[in-house]
Protein backbone atom coordinates (compact mmCIF):
# COMPACT_ATOMS: atom_id res chain seq x y z
CA UNK A 1 0.00 0.00 0.00
CA UNK A 2 1.64 3.33 -1.24
CA UNK A 3 1.18 6.18 1.40
CA UNK A 4 1.87 10.27 0.94
CA UNK A 5 3.04 12.65 3.79
CA UNK A 6 2.22 16.42 3.69
CA UNK A 7 1.09 19.23 5.76
CA UNK A 8 -2.31 21.02 6.97
CA UNK A 9 -1.30 24.88 7.10
CA UNK A 10 -3.16 26.48 10.55
CA UNK A 11 -1.95 29.95 11.43
CA UNK A 12 1.77 29.71 12.15
CA UNK A 13 1.56 25.38 12.71
CA UNK A 14 2.03 22.83 10.53
CA UNK A 15 0.13 19.56 11.05
CA UNK A 16 1.24 16.30 9.69
CA UNK A 17 -0.90 13.96 7.74
CA UNK A 18 -0.39 10.56 5.76
CA UNK A 19 -2.47 9.94 3.03
CA UNK A 20 -3.48 6.05 2.64
CA UNK A 21 -5.17 4.05 0.27
CA UNK A 22 -7.62 4.80 -2.59
CA UNK A 23 -10.68 4.47 -1.88
CA UNK A 24 -13.80 6.60 -2.71
CA UNK A 25 -14.72 7.95 0.62
CA UNK A 26 -12.78 9.91 3.29
CA UNK A 27 -11.70 8.57 6.09
CA UNK A 28 -9.57 10.77 8.79
CA UNK A 29 -8.17 9.13 11.69
CA UNK A 30 -6.97 10.61 14.76
CA UNK A 31 -4.31 8.41 17.19
CA UNK A 32 -3.70 7.79 20.71
CA UNK A 33 -1.15 9.60 23.17
CA UNK A 34 2.30 8.58 22.30
CA UNK A 35 1.35 7.48 18.71
CA UNK A 36 1.48 8.86 15.62
CA UNK A 37 -0.21 9.28 12.60
CA UNK A 38 1.68 5.67 11.32
CA UNK A 39 -0.25 3.41 13.87
CA UNK A 40 -3.37 3.15 11.28
CA UNK A 41 -1.12 1.86 8.52
CA UNK A 42 -1.90 -1.88 9.50
CA UNK A 43 -5.64 -0.77 9.75
CA UNK A 44 -5.57 1.22 6.44
CA UNK A 45 -4.11 -1.59 4.67
CA UNK A 46 -6.99 -3.50 5.28
CA UNK A 47 -9.78 -1.18 4.19
CA UNK A 48 -7.68 0.85 1.72
CA UNK A 49 -10.31 -0.23 -1.26
CA UNK A 50 -13.31 1.42 0.52
CA UNK A 51 -11.34 4.78 2.16
CA UNK A 52 -8.91 6.96 1.68
CA UNK A 53 -7.58 7.13 4.92
CA UNK A 54 -6.25 10.30 6.41
CA UNK A 55 -4.10 9.87 9.34
CA UNK A 56 -3.52 13.16 11.67
CA UNK A 57 -0.05 13.57 13.58
CA UNK A 58 -2.02 15.35 17.09
CA UNK A 59 0.20 18.31 18.35
CA UNK A 60 2.52 17.28 20.34
CA UNK A 61 3.15 14.20 18.31
CA UNK A 62 4.87 13.44 14.96
CA UNK A 63 6.14 15.33 12.79
CA UNK A 64 3.47 17.97 13.52
CA UNK A 65 5.11 21.53 14.54
CA UNK A 66 2.31 23.26 17.36
CA UNK A 67 3.55 26.38 18.92
CA UNK A 68 0.15 27.37 20.81
CA UNK A 69 -0.26 26.12 24.85
CA UNK A 70 -3.47 24.79 23.72
CA UNK A 71 -4.87 22.92 20.87
CA UNK A 72 -8.91 24.34 20.95
CA UNK A 73 -11.64 23.95 19.29
CA UNK A 74 -11.62 26.62 16.79
CA UNK A 75 -8.33 25.28 15.84
CA UNK A 76 -9.35 21.83 15.72
CA UNK A 77 -12.31 22.47 12.95
CA UNK A 78 -9.84 24.65 11.00
CA UNK A 79 -7.38 21.76 10.61
CA UNK A 80 -10.25 19.48 9.72
CA UNK A 81 -11.77 21.72 7.27
CA UNK A 82 -8.52 22.24 5.81
CA UNK A 83 -7.94 17.90 4.81
CA UNK A 84 -12.19 18.90 3.46
CA UNK A 85 -10.95 21.37 0.99
CA UNK A 86 -7.92 19.59 0.22
CA UNK A 87 -10.13 16.75 -0.86
CA UNK A 88 -12.93 18.80 -2.32
CA UNK A 89 -15.62 16.73 -0.55
CA UNK A 90 -18.38 18.21 2.66
CA UNK A 91 -18.94 14.57 4.15
CA UNK A 92 -16.45 12.40 5.84
CA UNK A 93 -16.32 9.73 8.12
CA UNK A 94 -13.99 9.52 11.45
CA UNK A 95 -11.40 6.94 13.69
CA UNK A 96 -10.31 7.81 16.55
CA UNK A 97 -7.81 5.24 18.85
CA UNK A 98 -7.80 6.12 22.76
CA UNK A 99 -7.01 9.92 22.71
CA UNK A 100 -7.87 10.24 19.21
CA UNK A 101 -11.40 9.04 20.28
CA UNK A 102 -11.74 12.29 22.17
CA UNK A 103 -11.18 14.53 19.66
CA UNK A 104 -13.43 12.56 17.17
CA UNK A 105 -15.76 12.94 20.17
CA UNK A 106 -15.51 16.80 19.48
CA UNK A 107 -15.90 17.06 16.16
CA UNK A 108 -19.36 15.36 16.63
CA UNK A 109 -20.48 18.27 19.10
CA UNK A 110 -19.55 20.78 16.89
CA UNK A 111 -19.81 19.80 13.21
CA UNK A 112 -22.16 16.84 13.54
CA UNK A 113 -23.32 17.38 10.03
CA UNK A 114 -19.93 16.39 8.05
CA UNK A 115 -19.97 13.40 9.76
CA UNK A 116 -20.75 9.82 7.81
CA UNK A 117 -19.93 7.33 10.19
CA UNK A 118 -17.63 7.51 13.84
CA UNK A 119 -15.35 4.38 14.81
CA UNK A 120 -14.69 5.06 18.09
CA UNK A 121 -11.87 2.46 18.95
CA UNK A 122 -11.24 2.24 23.07
CA UNK A 123 -11.91 6.16 22.91
CA UNK A 124 -10.94 8.66 25.62
CA UNK A 125 -13.30 10.85 26.73
CA UNK A 126 -16.74 8.67 27.34
CA UNK A 127 -16.93 9.74 31.09
CA UNK A 128 -15.88 12.96 33.01
CA UNK A 129 -12.06 11.94 34.37
CA UNK A 130 -11.85 13.79 37.36
CA UNK A 131 -8.20 13.88 37.74
CA UNK A 132 -6.97 14.97 34.42
CA UNK A 133 -9.01 18.00 34.83
CA UNK A 134 -7.73 18.41 38.14
CA UNK A 135 -4.16 18.49 36.83
CA UNK A 136 -4.92 20.09 33.65
CA UNK A 137 -7.71 22.60 34.58
CA UNK A 138 -6.91 23.77 38.63
CA UNK A 139 -4.13 26.24 39.35
CA UNK A 140 -3.43 23.45 42.37
CA UNK A 141 -3.97 20.23 40.29
CA UNK A 142 -1.32 21.73 38.17
CA UNK A 143 0.88 22.68 40.74
CA UNK A 144 0.66 19.11 42.35
CA UNK A 145 0.92 17.54 38.61
CA UNK A 146 4.41 19.41 37.94
CA UNK A 147 5.54 18.10 41.28
CA UNK A 148 4.69 14.67 40.98
CA UNK A 149 6.14 13.79 37.17
CA UNK A 150 9.38 16.05 38.39
CA UNK A 151 9.71 13.90 41.26
CA UNK A 152 7.77 10.31 40.15
CA UNK A 153 9.92 7.76 42.46
CA UNK A 154 8.29 8.88 45.78
CA UNK A 155 5.06 8.76 44.15
CA UNK A 156 5.52 5.23 42.35
CA UNK A 157 6.45 4.56 45.78
CA UNK A 158 3.35 5.48 47.12
CA UNK A 159 1.35 3.72 44.09
CA UNK A 160 2.81 0.51 44.93
CA UNK A 161 1.37 0.49 48.35
CA UNK A 162 -1.92 1.23 47.31
CA UNK A 163 -1.17 -2.01 44.63
CA UNK A 164 -0.36 -3.94 47.49
CA UNK A 165 -3.86 -3.34 49.78
CA UNK A 166 -5.21 -3.41 45.71
CA UNK A 167 -6.80 -0.14 46.04
CA UNK A 168 -4.66 -0.20 42.33
CA UNK A 169 -4.82 -3.11 40.22
CA UNK A 170 -1.62 -4.11 38.54
CA UNK A 171 -2.09 -2.70 34.51
CA UNK A 172 -2.70 0.56 36.27
CA UNK A 173 0.09 0.52 38.57
CA UNK A 174 2.21 -0.21 35.27
CA UNK A 175 0.86 2.10 33.10
CA UNK A 176 1.39 4.58 35.55
CA UNK A 177 5.01 3.21 36.45
CA UNK A 178 5.84 4.11 32.61
CA UNK A 179 4.06 6.91 32.68
CA UNK A 180 6.38 8.36 35.87
CA UNK A 181 9.50 6.65 34.75
CA UNK A 182 10.04 6.67 31.31
CA UNK A 183 11.69 9.90 30.81
CA UNK A 184 10.57 10.57 27.32
CA UNK A 185 6.71 9.52 28.40
CA UNK A 186 7.02 11.69 31.19
CA UNK A 187 7.93 14.34 28.84
CA UNK A 188 4.74 13.41 26.48
CA UNK A 189 2.59 13.54 29.43
CA UNK A 190 3.72 17.14 30.97
CA UNK A 191 3.21 18.47 27.62
CA UNK A 192 0.15 16.66 26.05
CA UNK A 193 -1.89 16.50 29.04
CA UNK A 194 -2.20 20.33 29.50
CA UNK A 195 -1.89 20.88 25.46
CA UNK A 196 -5.53 18.51 24.95
CA UNK A 197 -6.80 19.79 28.43
CA UNK A 198 -9.70 22.46 26.14
CA UNK A 199 -10.94 19.16 24.00
CA UNK A 200 -13.59 18.44 26.92
CA UNK A 201 -16.64 16.71 24.84
CA UNK A 202 -20.34 17.12 25.97
CA UNK A 203 -21.28 13.46 25.76
CA UNK A 204 -24.97 14.50 26.40
CA UNK A 205 -24.54 16.85 23.09
CA UNK A 206 -22.23 14.50 21.48
CA UNK A 207 -25.17 11.32 21.87
CA UNK A 208 -27.97 13.88 20.82
CA UNK A 209 -26.18 15.16 17.72
CA UNK A 210 -25.68 10.92 16.91
CA UNK A 211 -29.65 10.20 16.94
CA UNK A 212 -30.45 13.85 15.44
CA UNK A 213 -28.10 13.40 12.30
CA UNK A 214 -28.45 10.26 12.44
CA UNK A 215 -24.84 9.12 12.73
CA UNK A 216 -23.69 5.54 12.64
CA UNK A 217 -21.11 5.07 15.42
CA UNK A 218 -19.13 2.10 16.30
CA UNK A 219 -17.35 1.21 19.62
CA UNK A 220 -14.34 -1.48 19.49
CA UNK A 221 -13.51 -1.75 23.60
CA UNK A 222 -10.77 -4.43 24.25
CA UNK A 223 -12.23 -7.05 26.73
CA UNK A 224 -9.23 -6.49 29.35
CA UNK A 225 -8.65 -3.16 28.83
CA UNK A 226 -8.58 -1.55 32.41
CA UNK A 227 -7.44 2.21 30.99
CA UNK A 228 -10.73 2.48 28.70
CA UNK A 229 -12.83 0.26 31.11
CA UNK A 230 -15.55 -1.38 28.47
CA UNK A 231 -17.95 -0.29 30.63
CA UNK A 232 -17.14 3.20 29.28
CA UNK A 233 -18.70 2.08 25.92
CA UNK A 234 -21.58 0.05 27.43
CA UNK A 235 -22.55 3.41 29.22
CA UNK A 236 -22.33 5.93 26.06
CA UNK A 237 -24.73 3.47 23.78
CA UNK A 238 -27.48 3.44 26.00
CA UNK A 239 -30.02 6.13 24.91
CA UNK A 240 -28.46 6.06 21.13
CA UNK A 241 -31.51 4.35 19.55
CA UNK A 242 -29.97 1.81 16.77
CA UNK A 243 -26.73 4.59 15.96
CA UNK A 244 -24.47 3.27 18.28
CA UNK A 245 -22.94 -0.45 18.77
CA UNK A 246 -20.61 -1.73 20.64
CA UNK A 247 -18.28 -4.54 19.65
CA UNK A 248 -15.62 -6.07 21.86
CA UNK A 249 -11.91 -7.33 21.05
CA UNK A 250 -9.83 -10.25 22.88
CA UNK A 251 -7.39 -7.49 23.94
CA UNK A 252 -6.17 -5.05 26.28
CA UNK A 253 -5.72 -1.37 25.64
CA UNK A 254 -2.93 -1.92 22.82
CA UNK A 255 -5.93 -2.37 19.67
CA UNK A 256 -4.07 -0.96 16.68
CA UNK A 257 -1.50 -3.59 15.74
CA UNK A 258 -1.18 -5.75 12.59
CA UNK A 259 -2.54 -8.79 14.47
CA UNK A 260 -6.09 -7.15 14.98
CA UNK A 261 -6.32 -4.85 11.69
CA UNK A 262 -8.24 -7.52 9.82
CA UNK A 263 -10.71 -8.10 12.94
CA UNK A 264 -11.04 -3.99 13.48
CA UNK A 265 -11.78 -3.63 9.23
CA UNK A 266 -14.53 -6.46 9.31
CA UNK A 267 -16.05 -4.30 12.39
CA UNK A 268 -15.34 -1.07 10.42
CA UNK A 269 -16.85 -2.67 7.13
CA UNK A 270 -18.69 -6.24 7.08
CA UNK A 271 -19.16 -5.82 3.42
CA UNK A 272 -15.90 -4.92 2.26
CA UNK A 273 -15.41 -3.83 -1.87
CA UNK A 274 -14.76 -7.18 -3.62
Amino acid sequence: MKSQSGFIGYKAHKVHCIKMGHGPELLIAFHGFDNDAGIFAPLAEQLQEQYTIVAVDLPGHGQTDWSDRYLKIDALMAIVQGIRNEFKTERFSLVGFSLGGRICLNIAQYQPNWINAMYLIAPDGLNKNIWYQLATRNPLGKMLFKRVLDQPEQWIDRLAWLKKYRLVDESRFKFARKMLTDRNVNHKVAEVWPLMSRLIPDIGKVKWNINKYGIPTLLIMGKYDRIIPPASGEQFIKNIKDNAHLYYVESGHALLHKASAAELARIINPDPVS
